[in-house]
């Protein structure tokens, strides 16, 4: 689940790139845009020394060459150069910086970096928020990723600190830790303080009594929670108190407080794929008044069943439409 600033450079000299139809495949025909170690050093505020230190030491360096023979940065050549720089700016040591660099693929370093064309500046900050997390999760870092996620929070609504930061963080060091590129105690780090600070905003906004009215959970066998807390803090910050389960809820406890509660709203959450014969169907089939239930996360399908007329059964894609769903006062069946 981070850098801080980084202006963004102009482009270097036009002379100095070079036009090369790509070889034969799939790709045949285009033309990329190639770039001399000079334009590259300008372009990202990097030494030429440094680059040529970190194409040999570490394999991040130019990936095609010219007709000449003369090697060239590509753009994705570059993106990777630029993550690179981040880390090792925030005190990162350049073995385990090249490391996850390395890891990334195309995908993840359009989305860390952005595009030089179409990145703005809350863009490209967010980028680098997420770049420094990472590099403090990197480092065993618990002060600094502390101030990255209360200095987010301050900036950013919290909708948009999640969206835009926090997941996309904890998303880059899952992957970086799948690649190898970090140890599982870099994740637990990211994700534990970043418990601390949003169950910080809860308490902070949220009403002092609470009634069972909102239920917030994750699914039987789902152990991840931290999206239930971003969406209790951003309840919270709305004036709505909820009751927050946590993870691994099983199906018979959530049908017993609903029946012996009557919630009139319930949200959860799964990342991991239910199975065919969904137990919550059949216990939302006996709720007998008005509920709305939000179902978070991948796991659920995309096509939902008839939930019976007392319930209105709905799948929120982020967190703000699931804020949204929440918030929305639940109107009675008739």
């Amino acid at each position: 689940m981070d850098s801080e600033s980084g202006t963004r450079r102009a482009f270097g000299d036009p002379a100095e790139r070079v036009d090369d139809s790509l070889g034969d495949g799939e790709d045949s025909g285009r033309t990329t845009v190639q770039w001399a170690v000079g334009s590259v050093s300008e372009r990202l505020g990097v030494a030429p020394a440094t680059l040529r230190t970190w194409d040999r030491r570490y394999g991040i360096g130019p990936s095609q060459r010219t007709e000449g023979g003369h090697r060239r940065y590509t753009e994705e050549d570059i993106r990777r150069v630029r993550v690179m720089a981040r880390f090792t700016a925030r005190g990162v040591p350049a073995q385990s910086a090249a490391r996850v660099a390395l890891s990334m693929d195309s995908e993840r370093l359009m989305i860390e970096t952005g595009t030089e064309s179409d990145a703005g500046p809350d863009r490209g900050e967010a980028g680098d928020t997420v770049s420094a997390v990472c590099s403090a999760a990197l480092s065993l870092d618990p002060a600094a990723l502390s101030r990255i996620y209360q200095r987010t929070l301050r900036e950013r609504d919290l909708v948009s600190a999640w969206n835009d930061v926090f997941a996309p963080a904890l998303r880059t060091i899952g992957e970086q830790w799948g690649a190898g590129a970090l140890g599982v105690e870099s994740e637990h780090l990211a994700s534990e303080v970043l418990v601390t600070e949003l169950r910080a905003v809860i308490r902070g906004n949220r009403p002092r009594t609470l009634e069972a009215d909102v239920v917030l959970a994750s699914a039987d066998e789902e152990q991840h929670y931290l999206p239930l807390l971003a969406l209790e803090a951003e309840l919270a910050r709305h004036g709505l108190g909820a009751i927050c389960l946590g993870a691994r809820v099983p199906t018979t406890a959530i049908s017993d407080l609903l029946m012996s509660r009557h919630p009139s709203r319930l949200f959860l959450w799964a990342s991991i794929k239910r199975p065919a014969d969904e137990p919550l169907w059949s216990v939302l089939a006996g709720v007998h008044w008005p509920m709305t239930v939000v179902l978070g996360g991948p796991g659920w399908p995309a096509e939902l069943p008839s939930a019976g007329r007392s319930v209105r059964l709905t799948h929120a894609h982020d967190l703000g439409s699931a804020a949204h769903a929440i918030l929305t006062p639940v109107e009675p069946t008739t």
